[in-house]
């Protein structure tokens, strides 16, 4: 190679290399300046992370009382809903049955052909959709309009002796024995009733205990006292006992009831009227 050539082949390479350097700067310009990588000190410390934990602690303690209110407060909106349609449905048997009121049940032990209670014969009768039990201590664990969403899910094991009893809170077996079947009805709800007390309370026992009457009261009689209650959280057929109504709502403070009027609402438990109190007040459980 002559020295004219070594030249203009150096004049090449340093325009290449210019052009390269050129290419590169204008590519850095367009990126920004190059990052320098993260570094250890950039991170939380744990100091910082104890703080986040405990503002998080904080917050929780703040919000879950509320989510637990806003759930009971759910909880008792749907029992009210269970209760206006039991009332319904009362009202359509009545309809069908020349005005008289469903018995709070049949009694075999008193002379009835078949053991029967109020939600069994409601469901025998296709006035209510109802779940059904093989035997007197399974519960069934699906949704039915006699469980009480606040009610415990198991059978009762004793009489409850205060409306803050636990026993109050769990479901009563109703026996259906007239259908050549075997099967029992779960019911979270007590009956405004007695076993043989027609002139006090307005549901009662067929056959009546002592009497043996089998003629029970008539809805147009009850409807008299439209602040009468039909149904009520707890248990079985209060049969003049104040305990069997039951506080299950709102911390156990409360009690739903649903009267003859068609209305349902949440009483305070621990001051509602005894089922056994004559005067007139709001609230009136006997004639």
């Amino acid at each position: 190679m002559d020295l004219g050539e070594w030249r203009t082949d150096m004049k090449m390479k340093m325009k290449m290399k210019m052009k390269t350097h050129r290419t590169r700067r204008a590519l850095q310009l367009r990126r920004g300046p190059l990052q320098k990588p993260r570094r250890f000190t950039d991170a939380f410390t744990l100091v910082e992370l104890l703080v986040v934990m405990a503002i998080i602690s904080i917050l929780a303690a703040m919000l879950l009382p509320g989510l637990a209110m806003a759930k009971e407060k759910a909880r008792s909106i749907f029992c009210l809903n269970n209760i206006k349609q039991i009332g319904i449905a009362m009202n359509l048997y009545a309809d069908d049955h020349n005005d008289f009121l469903v018995p709070a049940e049949y009694s075999a032990r008193r002379g009835s052909s078949a053991q029967e209670g109020w939600p069994t014969i409601l469901y025998n009768r296709k006035y209510l959709p109802a779940e059904r039990s093989p035997d007197h201590y399974a519960v069934p664990s699906g949704k039915s309009v006699f469980r009480c969403p606040s009610g415990t899910p198991k059978v009762y094991s004793f009489d409850p002796v205060s409306r803050d009893d636990p026993e109050g809170g769990k479901a009563w077996p109703f026996v259906s024995e007239s259908t050549g079947r075997k099967f029992y009805v779960d019911c979270w709800y007590g009956i405004n009733g007695s076993t043989g007390n027609p002139q006090k309370w307005p549901f009662t026992r067929i056959p009546m205990d002592v009497t043996g009457n089998t003629v029970g009261n008539k809805l147009s009689l009850a409807a008299q006292v439209p602040r009468m209650p039909v149904v009520f959280d707890g248990i079985w057929i209060h049969n003049g006992k104040d305990e069997r109504i039951h506080a299950r709502h709102a911390k156990t403070t409360r009690a739903n009831l649903l009267f003859f009027d068609g209305s349902a609402a949440s009483f305070d438990a621990f001051h509602l009227p005894s089922v056994r109190a004559t005067n007139t007040t709001e609230i009136r459980w006997r004639f």
